[in-house]
């Protein structure tokens, strides 16, 4: 899938998600990148990032990269997050980009599951940044993990 494609699947199936009109910016086999605007409805009373719109970055930088990978090895995507721990590190009052890493991590705990046909955990980091050239410069450090449970693909 591309990014448009994988950005209507969000909007169809989470509208909460659709809701921080945020962008998938991009997505490979290294990592994805998620921006999410700084826009009022992500705005909390402080003026800077709401909580559920930064949580909203993390969990779809993640999720899209384990989606990504079901995908390319012909599996129907049957995931959930199981849990979710992080620090915020400063206010966001911009933009934030939401950036997981962890693709060959994810990539090697679906081939996992392939091979044992279960349920695999898969515990990914996602930084979020303000500015993606200075990407030391956090405000938000967070681990998130996705159970994704074997299903093949319907025959079509």
């Amino acid at each position: 899938m591309q990014r448009s494609q994988y950005e209507q699947f969000l909007k169809q199936n989470v509208p909460m998600i659709d809701f921080t009109q945020l962008n998938i910016m991009q997505i490979d086999e290294s990592k994805c990148i998620i921006k999410v605007p700084f826009t009022p409805q992500n705005k909390n009373h402080v003026n800077s990032m709401y909580f559920g719109a930064i949580t909203i970055g993390t969990e779809v930088s993640a999720g899209i990269l384990a989606y990504h990978y079901l995908d390319l090895y012909g599996l129907e995507p049957l995931l959930v997050f199981k849990d979710i721990s992080g620090d915020f590190l400063r206010r966001a009052e911009g933009d934030v980009y939401f950036i997981c890493e962890d693709a060959q991590i994810i990539s090697a705990a679906i081939k996992e599951m392939i091979e044992t046909k279960g349920r695999i955990n898969v515990t990914a980091k996602v930084i979020g940044v303000t500015d993606l050239g200075k990407l030391d410069e956090k405000i938000s450090d967070f681990k998130i993990t996705i159970s994704i449970k074997y299903q093949a693909q319907n025959s079509k």
